[in-house]
């Protein structure tokens, strides 16, 4: 037997299969029993088991246990059966019906029988350590059995609801509805009688080379289709495929897009394997990549190389935002394929396993196709993914309905002409019920045994079983490999069956026996999916769990660098192998990967895919604390991205995250970039007390991780210390923020914590520069305005992150507008405006409108203007983006003021104030109380115009924000009853040759 055959390997305690068990008992035994001598009760038992041992040995089974008044018989338990239970119900009414059977007494004996199916774990030798042999299988389906024969008349055999169902009507029952069962309840089971037998049959999945029969109706409609793709529906089985597939009749060009159940939540599987596919299923390297595809432009050939994880398609990670990378994505596959392919048939097999990444792909494709040279197949089970995402398409949808008798007639004449009898034939139309893949089966069943002995299985799934038994020395290599899914690959497996070293020679036979056959370099696939779910079914949960667990250290060691070795692949497996921490680390791997390529659906389902391991860890263990912190972070930051800041879910998260910090002491190793992650939420959202508690949460994660000498200690207090600046700087404590920022100065270089941009989605120093930059100008401090923005562009330009730039260019153009350089700020502002837009940075592009109505208000002197403005406030409050909102709307509505509607002006900068100071987060409050006093002046409102500059003095006055307060007392000089020494006090922070406007305005007043 060859090493990689050895039962050890996978079967060290059995293996998982579906019997079919029956219980018969001798009704009255016990009265004869009881005054029978013990002589004469051997004989006739001796003769008893004889009888029935030799039925129940004709018909396949084994009796597993012989009873003082009857016997346990078993069908399909050493190797699978696909006529089990046809064979244990003929058997259980032989024996129910043997022929003059009577006690020695001269009595009559009555039999009955029970029969039931089900799932049990087999012990396939006796175990180590135990004191004799233990029963042969697990399971409820000999109780089932018993209750059964318990319930029957004698004479009578009743069955299981499931042992009906795969007779298939081969055998006459009758239907007894709430029978009462011991332990089971009510049921509804059948009483047998022998008879004639009759069609049935179960869905199944056709194989493309096999003749084509009927369907004449759907090929017409597909042909008539040809402004619209089709969409081809049915079970598994019906002849999906095989429809689509008398389409590619190699006359025009083809191509293949195939999704996959195991690789599904990688992203963009089918469209990844066809690229590889046009390299011969290997990995290409750039040069053929750009040389295979010369007529697209770089970014959609990285686009591409990124999709096959080439280092060279990184750099589209650091230009271009999420949501524009997806696009980048989509656009590049759709113009590969359509370059591949400029006409011809494009086939889409099992959309019902296709991912969110791929549909958003084949979306794109659909519309750039639409009306061009090509003619559009898909295929799918059911439709409920192709209505969530493909409903606002035409499409063709075409159901298809199993043979009828006529069709499977002729599907028997094309395949197998002659060499089949009438009763075979017969046989075999009634079992297939009309499902193609029955049909292909049963034929293929039959070519292999001899029809007149009316061995043609039942069912499919045992049928599919049977094949897998009968693989011989394959037959463990099939169930290792049906571990790693449908498709595999071939180093896989073999590192999986060390030290065996025939694993080519077994697959190469597997693939004779039409099991397995090549998919490529190093790549085999199940000859069909089902064959690789009934392989897997074998394997014992605990063998599943073991197997599982070996893959997930291979994909981590010497096969890691297989293509599909990526975390959303090693989670499945971690997962599957009850390895929840470390599943929990992967799926928030595969969770950013998915959110960097604008994947958000597929990002969502792997942060809930974390959080659901994290659940399977015992509720206390720090690991599991850390784990949800940054699960739940991951999934607000991804449901941001699709809702919004203010979205109740990406509340929700956040809440957990901030739950789950408070209770953890001291969040452990990689909860920095978690904490960082949902400050900048709560800050964003304007939410002071939460961002405020997250902050401190990461001062104490920096303070556990200098005590511990963490290795990241360093990088967590930068983030801290980035945190506590953002807060400082937008609740205008302006002092305090200066000192983190030198803090943040010490401690930061570029060369190890840039790399902190990947894990923390921003640089910090650059971060600590946006804030220092206008925090110093509303200071006073316009002097250094020229070095520190020049500072602030070279260190982009060291980092050369162009993500980051629409972010340092819009902001940059803030302290520009503040120190008066007006011109300067707007042709910065437009920069990275157009940089946003270029990159698809939505948010960034929000910002920078209101910013242009601020810098430049005739923007907002037309009605259009006004609407584009109001437009953009409105779309940044209802994604929750709250932080700065107050300050915008006043200048919204001193642009209404302007336009002469001053009521309403009034209102909205009221509600302005009011809404800023409930904030607490007052950078800007000063400047938006002196905004809303000059629209009170206006309406002649002079006392709360007073109110509200004094205020704003004093405010601007404790927070140091020196120009605000000289902007305020400029103001409040103007009314009557103001004595201009706010004014003075204002002027005596800058220079008396200060070359700001507002300090030239100043001078005037004071000598006037």
């Amino acid at each position: 037997m060859p090493a990689s055959a050895d039962p050890d390997i996978l079967n060290r305690r059995g293996e998982r299969r579906q019997v079919t068990a029956i219980f018969v008992d001798v009704v009255g035994f016990s009265d004869f029993a009881s005054t029978a001598d013990a002589e004469d009760l051997q004989d006739w038992l001796d003769g008893f088991y004889g009888s029935t041992g030799r039925i129940v040995d004709a018909g396949g089974g084994e009796i597993t246990e012989f009873l003082g008044d009857g016997i346990v018989a078993v069908f399909g338990l050493t190797r699978a059966e696909e006529l089990a239970a046809r064979k244990a119900v003929e058997a259980a009414l032989a024996i129910a019906r043997l022929p003059c059977f009577t006690f020695p007494d001269g009595r009559s004996v009555a039999l009955r029988a029970g029969v039931a199916t089900g799932e049990v774990a087999t012990r396939m030798r006796a175990t180590e350590g135990t004191d004799g042999p233990l029963p042969r299988m697990t399971g409820m389906v000999t109780t089932l059995a018993q209750r059964l024969q318990s319930a029957a008349a004698p004479g009578e055999v009743l069955i299981a609801a499931e042992t009906h169902e795969l007779l298939r009507g081969a055998l006459p029952a009758r239907a007894r509805p709430d029978t009462v069962l011991k332990g089971f309840g009510p049921m509804t089971v059948y009483c047998v009688d022998a008879g004639q037998q009759t069609a049935g049959g179960m869905p199944g999945e056709d194989l493309r080379d096999q003749p084509f029969i009927g369907r004449t109706q759907e090929r017409d409609r597909i042909r008539d289709a040809t402004d619209r793709p089709c969409l081809l529906v049915g079970p598994a089985g019906i002849g999906k495929s095989a429809l689509a597939g008398t389409f590619l009749t190699g006359d025009q060009p083809c191509a293949v897009f195939q999704a996959d159940a195991l690789e599904g939540g990688a992203g963009h599987v089918p469209f990844r394997r066809w690229l590889r596919s046009l390299f011969g299923g290997a990995q290409p390297d750039f040069g053929q990549l750009r040389a295979t595809f010369a007529q697209l432009d770089d970014d959609a050939v990285l686009g591409l190389a990124l999709m096959l994880n080439l280092p060279q398609g990184n750099a589209l990670l650091a230009r271009f935002a999420s949501g524009a990378l997806r696009d980048r994505i989509e656009s590049a596959l759709s113009q590969a394929v359509r370059a591949r392919n400029p006409c011809g048939i494009l086939l889409f097999e099992d959309l019902h396993w296709l991912d969110s990444a791929s549909f958003g792909v084949l979306r794109r494709l659909l519309r750039d196709i639409q009306g061009g040279p090509w003619r559009v197949l898909m295929t799918s089970r059911e439709t409920s993914l192709i209505d969530r995402h493909l409903s606002d398409l035409p499409l063709e949808t075409i159901r298809l309905d199993a043979f009828d008798a006529y069709e499977s007639r002729a599907y028997l004449d094309a395949v197998r002409p002659d060499g089949l009898s009438p009763a075979t034939r017969d046989d075999v139309i009634r079992h297939a019920g009309g499902v193609p893949l029955f049909l292909e089966q049963l034929i293929r069943h039959a070519a292999q045994h001899n029809p007149a002995a009316g061995e043609l299985p039942a069912t499919l799934s045992d049928l599919l079983t049977e094949r897998i038994d009968n693989a011989g020395p394959a037959r463990f290599a099939l169930l290792q490999a049906s571990v790693l899914g449908r498709g595999f690959s071939q180093r896989l497996l073999q590192a999986l069956a060390a030290p065996a070293d025939d694993i080519p020679q077994l697959l190469a036979m597997a693939h004779r026996a039409d099991i397995l056959r090549p998919a490529g370099p190093d790549r085999w696939v199940f000859s069909h999916a089902l064959l690789q779910r009934a392989a897997y079914r074998m394997l014992l949960r605990g063998t599943r769990i073991a197997l599982h667990a070996r893959v997930a250290e291979l994909l981590q060691g010497t096969c890691a660098d297989l293509t599909e070795a990526g975390p959303a692949m090693l989670a499945n497996h971690q997962s599957r192998a009850q390895l929840h921490l470390p599943a929990a680390r992967s799926y928030l791997a595969a969770s950013q990967q998915a959110l960097l390529r604008g994947a958000f659906s597929e990002a969502q389902d792997h942060a809930q895919s974390a959080l659901r391991m994290c659940a399977g860890v015992a509720a206390g263990q720090p690991a599991r604390a850390d784990l949800e912190i940054a699960a739940y972070t991951a999934l607000g930051s991804t449901l941001m991205q699709s809702q919004g800041y203010a979205a109740a879910p990406v509340r929700r998260a956040f809440d957990q995250v901030m739950r789950l910090a408070s209770d953890h002491v001291a969040p452990g190793y990689g909860n920095g970039a978690a904490l960082f992650g949902s400050y900048a939420h709560a800050i964003i959202a304007g939410d002071r007390a939460g961002a405020d508690h997250l902050g401190q949460l990461l001062h104490r994660t920096a303070d556990a991780a200098e005590a511990q000498l963490r290795p990241d200690r360093v990088e967590i207090r930068l983030a801290a210390e980035a945190a506590s600046n953002c807060g400082r700087f937008y609740s205008g404590e302006f002092s305090e923020q200066f000192d983190h920022i030198a803090r943040i100065r010490a401690l930061y270089d570029i060369e190890r914590h840039a790399p902190m941009i990947a894990q923390y989605g921003m640089d910090i120093f650059a971060a600590a520069q946006m804030f220092e930059v206008p925090a110093r100008v509303f200071c006073g401090e316009t002097d250094s305005l020229t070095a520190l923005l020049a500072e602030t562009d070279a260190h982009q330009q060291a980092l050369n992150i162009p993500v980051m730039q629409p972010y340092a260019l819009i902001w940059g153009s803030v302290p520009l507008h503040a120190a008066g350089r007006v011109d300067e700020a707007l042709a910065r502002l437009q920069r990275g405006m157009a940089v946003a837009a270029e990159q698809g940075a939505e948010f960034w592009g929000l910002i920078g409108q209101c910013w242009l109505h601020v810098i430049q208000p005739t923007s907002s002197d037309s009605v259009s203007g006004r609407e584009a403005f109001d437009g953009a406030i409105r779309t940044l409050r209802a994604i929750g983006a709250l932080i700065g909102l107050p300050y915008f709307q006043t200048h919204y509505a001193a642009a209404l003021a302007r336009a002469g509607e001053l009521t309403h002006a009034f209102d909205l900068s009221a509600a302005a104030v009011e809404e800023g100071r409930q904030s607490r987060l007052w950078c800007w409050q000063a400047e938006t109380m002196r905004l809303h006093a000059a629209i009170a002046l206006r309406l002649g409102r002079i006392e709360v115009a007073h109110r509200h500059l004094q205020d704003a003095v004093a405010l601007a006055d404790s927070q140091g924000a020196r120009l605000w307060q000289l902007r305020a007392a400029l103001d409040l000089a103007e009314l009557p009853q103001d004595d201009g020494s706010a004014l003075a006090v204002a002027c005596s922070y800058f220079p008396s040759d200060s070359h700001l406007p507002e300090m030239r305005g100043a001078r005037i007043a004071l000598a006037g």
